[in-house]
């Protein structure tokens, strides 16, 4: 029997760097390399939002799972990437998860629906319910990814 042959990719497919940012509790938001069109007509590059509720290997393992479901589903998306978002803390407060539903009701508010692979809303209903971010800081964040 003739033996198989083996290849190996030339360049690599995951790269992790370390990252000051990189905490046990914070937000991350996945990018692909193009834009996809929302019900607004405008463009973005996030595809995901989400936050490190189990702990700090989450960025790294949804990454994956929404890479490969963004290489099957969005025509020409060849790279996932991982921007990680973050505040300050405070006392009693999980302020990571108020950002990451900030910056939901901002894209919402933005482009009239969510990113592509998010499913839940966060807890604000709009912008206007939120007291601790400025508008314009999250407003900046989100137009940062245009398309």
């Amino acid at each position: 029997m003739r033996a198989l042959m083996i290849s190996v990719s030339k360049t690599p497919v995951l790269i992790v760097r370390r990252s000051s940012r990189w905490k046990r509790k914070m937000v991350y938001i996945l990018l692909s390399n193009r834009s996809h069109k929302y019900r607004s007509g405008k463009r973005s590059r996030i595809i995901y939002i989400g936050t490190t509720r189990k702990g700090g290997r989450r960025p790294a393992t949804s990454a994956v799972e929404k890479a490969s479901d963004a290489f099957n589903e969005l025509h020409g998306v060849k790279e996932i990437e991982v921007q990680i978002a973050s505040c300050r803390g405070r006392k009693r407060m999980e302020t990571w998860k108020y950002l990451e539903s900030a910056l939901l009701a901002m894209f919402r508010e933005l482009h009239f629906e969510l990113p592509k692979y998010n499913k839940k809303k966060g807890s604000f209903r709009d912008t206007d319910e939120i007291k601790l971010f400025r508008r314009a800081a999250l407003k900046k964040l989100i137009l940062e990814f245009a398309g």
